[in-house]
């Protein structure tokens, strides 16, 4: 019995590093395989949460004085889950791959406003940009005559929602050119 009880610490232990993991993966450079491979480990917490309950009071509840150990550690996971979603670790991390990179945002944020890269005041997507930062899917623009500039860039990730950023430029919310 001990040893289904060290494979069940072992799977929890996977499922749980493998969420965090790839759901700090998914901030950095998104994509529909770590949104994809986060919640399967999500869904395997949840799943151990429930065996290691009813396996842990039908048998390792004779035999052993930790049979709630795999259980409490699917209860942890999930705390922490809870902790950093209430820190904001994720939004924190997405915050400081943005910056990171944000000359490559701005780079294409200046070149819609000085007329380099054509759009129209029409809100819509922007298909001659040549150089997209790391992992940005499309851009989404439109320029004022007035010369302000509101751009959107939309993550490679697939899993809805796509994450997706707005650079402003000299755009106010009482300027009523972009509908």
């Amino acid at each position: 019995m001990r040893m289904k009880m060290r494979t069940a610490y072992i799977l929890i232990s996977v499922c749980g590093i493998g969420f965090f993991a790839f759901a700090f993966l998914g901030q950095i450079r998104p994509s529909a395989l770590e949104d994809a491979i986060s919640v399967t480990c999500l869904l395997g917490l949840l799943t151990a949460l429930i065996a290691t309950l009813i396996i842990g009071l039908a048998r390792w509840r004779k035999s052993s004085r930790w049979w709630m150990g795999p259980t409490l550690l699917c209860i942890a996971f999930f705390v922490g889950i809870k902790i950093c979603g209430n820190a904001e670790v994720w939004t924190a991390t997405g915050d400081w791959w943005f910056k990171k990179h944000i000359a490559s945002y701005v780079a294409i944020v200046d070149s819609i406003q000085s007329g380099a890269i054509r759009c129209s005041p029409t809100f819509d997507r922007i298909y001659n940009v040549t150089s997209l930062p790391p992992y940005t899917k499309y851009v989404s623009a439109a320029r004022c005559p007035d010369g302000s500039v509101l751009v959107e860039f939309h993550s490679r990730a697939d899993f809805p929602p796509p994450p997706m950023g707005y650079l402003f430029k000299n755009y106010t919310e009482t300027n009523s050119c972009i509908k």
